[in-house]
């Protein structure tokens, strides 16, 4: 199996139900920032009255659940996800609100609409899913309006790199993030936005949690893990279980830092 093949397999079984999303979510509630990490991202956005906006992989549509208060009521917005579970929740969850919002199904790599039809489309902690990035890249630039804005989210590689090198202890991550990640990062993503783009910003959020529970821990790195081949994850889950007992027994809490980081592109004029 390629390694575009491996990512698929990665996120359409990550993402198949809400769950492991929403255990990963969780454990940023215990962070130490203020502001929470869809409050951040939403005041980068800035959405305009009667902008047209699409978002790619919209998970569960936190960003516009902790956000409806401040939706301009003018503007027009898509979101959408391949997964059809993941997009049900969103409904789900926003339905209820009366927000200006359609929901798709769409596979980044072939949005289904015409050139020029978005001011702004946005993909939060979702490029590294795609198989094959610059097909996609390509399909946003193009779907884009001249001077539009495409915001996406990532992660630093230094994200979560406590909990890195303590699974490392047991052989767990770094098979995990050869085969199932492409290549966007906080460190690289101007380099991948550059060719479609112009205009690129950066900005960072930092996250700290202060873990004093088992079970928050362990909830997401069984989210982290439910595909992973070799080694078997089921096999040291019990000494990965003890081990974090032992760490919060000596310190009375496991840290684990959360390393975010928002690119704002522009489509170039003209084009």
């Amino acid at each position: 199996m390629n390694n575009k093949n491996r990512i698929k397999e990665f996120a359409e079984q990550q993402y198949k139900t809400h769950q492991n999303l929403n255990a990963r979510i969780n454990l940023w509630s215990y962070g130490s920032n203020p502001e929470s990490l869809q409050e951040w991202i939403f005041s980068k956005i800035q959405i305009q009255e009667y902008e047209r906006v699409l978002e790619l992989g919209c998970g569960t549509g936190k960003l516009w659940f902790e956000n409806f208060n401040n939706i301009p009521s003018t503007c027009s917005i898509t979101i959408s996800d391949f997964s059809e579970e993941m997009l049900n929740k969103a409904k789900e969850n926003l339905e209820p609100l009366n927000l200006p919002i359609e929901f798709e199904i769409i596979n980044a790599e072939k949005i289904p609409y015409p050139n020029q039809t978005f001011d702004v489309v946005i993909g939060c902690h979702m490029l590294y899913h795609i198989p094959d990035i610059q097909k996609a890249l390509t399909s946003v630039n193009r779907i884009l309006k001249p001077g539009g804005r495409f915001i996406t989210t990532t992660v630093s590689k230094k994200h979560i790199q406590e909990l890195k090198e303590f699974l490392s202890d047991f052989g767990l991550y770094s098979e995990m993030k050869i085969k199932f990640f492409c290549e966007f990062r906080n460190e690289t993503g101007n380099e991948v936005l550059t060719p479609f783009f112009s205009e690129i910003k950066f900005y960072e959020y930092i996250n700290e949690v202060n873990i004093s529970s088992v079970d928050p821990l362990m909830n997401y790195i069984e989210s982290m893990f439910s595909i992973e081949e070799k080694p078997d994850f089921q096999e040291n889950k019990v000494e990965v279980e003890k081990a974090i007992e032992k760490i919060l027994e000596k310190r009375s809490r496991f840290k684990i830092t959360g390393i975010s980081g928002l690119f704002e592109a522009k489509k170039p004029k003209g084009t």
